[in-house]
Order: C-alpha cells, then structure tokens, then sequence
C-alpha cells in the first residue's frame, strides 16, 4: 500500500461534473446509502442538481476530494449547519470509490474537512452524527481522535426505521494536537 499524507487528496468545489463521475452511482449503490442520512430511495441526477441548488441556499459547503496521485474523483466532504456567531458545524463524508476503502482515505478526509473547518471558516467545533450501525465511520471517527459526545436512541428515521445514533464532535484545539500525527 502506497504512504499516504495530507497531501495525498486535495479538494475542489463539487459541481455538476461530478454527478457523471461516480456521485450518483456511490449514492445509488446500498452500501453507501444505507449508511447516509437521506430519505431518498433512488438518486437521480435531477435531484442532485437540485441538491446542488440547495448547498447555496443552505450556505452549507461541499467539496469533490481527488486522489492527488492518480487524479481520480474519490468521494464527498460536507460542510453544514454553518453557524459564525457560535463557531460550530456539522460534517459529513462519503468514500465513493472502492479502491480506496479500507486504506485510510476515510482520515484524510477527514483531516481535511477539520482543516478547512478550523483554518479556513475559523471555527471552534465541528460535529456528526453517525449511525450505531456504520461500524466504518464509527471506528474512523474514534482512530482520528473525534470524541463521542452522546447517543441519541431512535434519532433518525431511515427507511420507516428509527436508527441510533453516535454523535462525534472535535474542538479547534483537540484538531491542532491531532495535525501533528499527521504530518
């Protein structure tokens, strides 16, 4: 398995291009998105457009991330819930590419969804929930050094189940001692 560093991925803007390039397939492939916090069945790529609409309205962020080496599109970082009076908002990834699963591009996405969080939007947490059944994202939170900050029973409704779930949160201050294992 090649090194990975924080310079293995890079980010750019999500747009429409990107629905072709593997988004609408990873979101309409089960393992994704049962996994996802979404109410929709199949995914087309008019609701993504619209979804894309929606990221501006919302003022939420949403970037492509690209295998720096091969150049190849590999999933989505999110940023939501933006607040700049109380410095906080929440995230969410998705790891669409199967080559990469398992080789810890997870934490690099996550490093970089932390970094532009904290040294970009200047804020002072970031947060996620993640479903008790994502056992994926659940011990990639934990080995990146998020801090589980509560268990919320029956939260989400997921296909007219309710889930539980784990939410993660990490402080720009817990960040700055967590960059250091990554460089």
């Amino acid at each position: 398995m090649k090194s990975l560093s924080t310079k293995s991925v890079i980010l750019e803007k999500i747009n429409s291009k990107h629905i072709e390039q593997g988004w609408l397939r990873w979101l309409n492939e089960e393992k994704n998105t049962k996994k996802l916090n979404n109410q929709i069945n199949k995914f087309t790529k008019k609701n993504l457009l619209k979804y894309l609409n929606d990221l501006k309205k919302n003022n939420d962020l949403m970037f492509a991330v690209i295998d720096q080496e091969t150049k190849e599109y590999i999933g989505n970082i999110k940023l939501n819930h933006i607040d700049h009076i109380h410095k906080t908002c929440g995230y969410g990834r998705l790891l669409g590419s199967k080559n990469h699963k398992g080789k810890k591009y997870g934490l690099l996405m996550l490093y970089k969804i932390c970094e532009y969080a904290f040294e970009k939007l200047k804020m002072n947490k970031i947060f996620t929930p993640v479903f008790s059944d994502n056992y994926n994202s659940l011990k990639s939170n934990i080995e990146f050094g998020m801090r589980v900050s509560g268990y919320f029973r029956e939260h989400f409704r997921k296909k007219n189940k309710f889930k539980d779930v784990y939410y993660f949160e990490l402080t720009k201050k817990e960040f700055k001692k967590i960059k250091n294992k990554f460089k």
